[in-house]
């Protein structure tokens, strides 16, 4: 029997995100017979730790972790802590980009991740050499693999729209060539991405994330429900992390604008996020006067329960790359309001599977209030998708395998 391929995982943490049930999905469905797999992980916990296959090895970074799951109130502290404490000087190096950053707004997100990559690289290389190394958590993982993994064949795994927020070409593209393949999760982003930097064209493949029809629709049995079940009127439903990216400062104002009359409504959010963002959204749902009908429901390991008993569910972002979420919606058979995101269109088959509208409150609420006086456009939805494929495509893993053994 041949040598088993020795395959690296790069990771942050186990959250209950997108990209966590993407790889988990992946995961579950690899030839383990084949595959020697250890996962990487910045921080060895979360929600969906436990999810992660037996046969995986899984190990942690043994410092410098924080440096991976930073948000605005952490980043100062983190860099502190893992760098300025060990050698004060460091302080010298940071002071550049901290001056860019304080007085260029327009372009602090990449500021931020200039300087997140310097500091990256005083990082120590990962021990042991590997046959093939996945960054499959976006760029902070591309960008340490590069530098920190020695890998025979190395592979940076996009789950994002490239152009949003802008990030800067000059740092992306050499890291990018540096990769053998560049995994794109929609055509839309594909396309966007070799339109932005043909230099990597030729790198460029589209695998889509795997989704378990089934498993979802066995958890979605199991898992608990909304809190209210006496409330008889219509429930809307975001499953999203709450944060400006998800444009969950949409859904107040139109919250309170759809209710007015007297529509019996109710929101429901399902997701974590940064104590700032949360509380943040707390104040705007009481500044609107709607803080009786938005419930901001956590983090949830299973949050199918809350799908299959929701009305309606909506996905306000203000950027993606093929979010999850719809696709689980998809699997529930739910009517769907997205916002017009990168890959909308190809997610919804042009409108054909659910609502598309503009991004902002007043796309939001056109959509809404089109998907609330109209039930016989949410039972078509409701029908086209009861009729899509239940099986599992495995044509994506069988794909990923095959360019780790060429």
């Amino acid at each position: 029997m041949s040598e088993k391929i020795k395959l690296l995982f790069l990771g942050i943490t186990m959250n209950c995100a997108g990209t966590e049930k993407a790889f988990l999905s992946l995961a579950r469905h690899l030839d383990y017979d084949r595959f020697d797999v250890t996962l990487l992980l910045a921080k060895a916990g979360g929600p969906l730790f436990e999810q992660i296959p037996k046969e995986i090895k899984v190990i942690e970074m043994p410092e410098y972790g924080e440096m991976f799951t930073l948000s605005g109130g952490t980043a100062m502290q983190a860099i502190w802590d893992c760098y300025v404490k060990k050698n004060p000087f460091v302080l010298f190096e940071i002071f550049p980009y901290a001056v860019r950053y304080l007085f260029g707004k327009k372009k602090r997100s990449q500021t931020a991740m200039r300087l997140w990559v310097r500091l990256m690289k005083k990082m120590p290389e990962v021990p042991g050499e590997y046959d093939v190394a996945a960054a499959f958590w976006g760029d902070k993982t591309m960008f340490y693999m590069v530098d920190k993994v020695k890998a025979k064949k190395k592979i940076a795994w996009l789950h994002f729209d490239y152009s949003n927020p802008p990030r800067e070409d000059k740092l992306y593209l050499p890291y990018f060539l540096s990769c053998d393949k560049i995994i794109n999760v929609s055509k839309a982003v594909d396309d966007e991405l070799k339109a932005r930097l043909p230099q990597i064209a030729d790198r460029c493949e589209v695998i889509e994330n795997i989704i378990d029809p089934g498993l979802i629709w066995d958890l979605a049995l199991q898992g608990e429900s909304f809190p209210d079940p006496w409330f008889t009127g219509k429930r809307i439903l975001t499953i999203a992390r709450i944060c400006e990216q998800k444009g969950v400062d949409f859904i107040p104002p139109v919250l309170r604008k759809l209710t007015a009359d007297g529509l019996p409504l109710r929101w429901y959010i399902v997701g974590g996020g940064d104590e700032d963002d949360v509380n943040r959204l707390k104040v705007q749902a009481v500044t609107e006067e709607v803080a009786d009908k938005l419930f901001l429901l956590g983090p949830k390991t299973n949050p199918y329960g809350f799908l299959r008993d929701c009305d309606i569910f909506v996905l306000p972002s203000r950027y993606e790359g093929k979010p999850i979420t719809v696709e689980e919606a998809k699997i529930m058979y739910k009517p769907i309001l997205v916002s017009r995101y990168l890959s909308a269109e190809e997610q919804l088959d042009g409108g054909r599977l659910g609502y598309i509208t503009d991004i902002g409150e007043e796309g939001l609420l056109r959509g809404l209030k089109k998907l609330l006086g109209d039930p016989e456009l949410c039972d078509m939805y409701t029908e086209r998708l009861s009729k899509l494929p239940r099986s599992v495509n495995l044509e994506p893993v069988l794909r990923f395998e095959e360019i780790c053994a060429e």
